[in-house]
């Protein structure tokens, strides 16, 4: 029974993660013409927390979420850098993978759920910008104007979006996350 609940869960969430990314301006917000900020990353964290498989599973359909968005619709030149899987699909998953080890390791140390589950989606959130910034660096030095300059970007993307979007998981997240285990246990 509970593979079969975990099948469907998974089935839900990339259902919604394909609505998300066909629909422009639902998952992948463009806010200007060079800054987006992404909420996809909410149902993989969800079900990375409901079930500890699905982040893989989720992370994965993320990624090339990514990256059908970068082929089909690039808004910006740093879009172009998302057409390489290394820097859309494989932060991605490694997201996925991390976010269920984070949770059980800030659950060893802090006794109050929804503080660990505040955490959790607020620092997942983090470790998914920096992974995903740290591989644009790498591939995007020459497009982003040298090593300074993509420096700075990415330090202003980091402060910006990631923020944006590791409150919107707060606030999104931690509730769903916390009706599902309500239902599911």
């Amino acid at each position: 029974m509970k593979n079969t609940r975990e099948l469907v869960l998974n089935a839900i969430f990339i259902a919604l993660i394909m609505v998300m990314t066909w629909v422009p301006q639902l998952g992948y917000i463009q806010l200007f013409p060079t800054i987006g900020i992404t909420i996809i990353h909410i149902p993989v964290i969800i079900g990375a927390l409901v079930y500890k498989r699905s982040g893989f599973i989720l992370g994965t359909a993320f990624g090339l979420s990514s990256l059908f968005v970068a082929l089909t619709r690039p808004s910006s030149p740093i879009d172009l850098l998302f057409q390489n899987p290394l820097v859309s699909v494989l932060p991605r998953i490694l997201f996925g993978l991390v976010i269920y080890y984070l949770y059980t390791l800030l659950n060893k140390y802090i006794n109050n759920v929804n503080l660990t589950l505040i955490l959790t989606a607020f620092l997942s959130t983090l470790i998914h910008s920096i992974l995903v910034l740290f591989m644009i660096y790498v591939f995007g030095i020459e497009l982003l104007g040298g090593s300074e300059v993509a420096l700075r970007i990415i330090g202003s993307i980091l402060v910006t979006n990631a923020s944006l979007e590791a409150l919107a998981a707060i606030l999104i997240g931690v509730p769903i996350i916390r009706r599902l285990h309500a239902f599911i246990d």
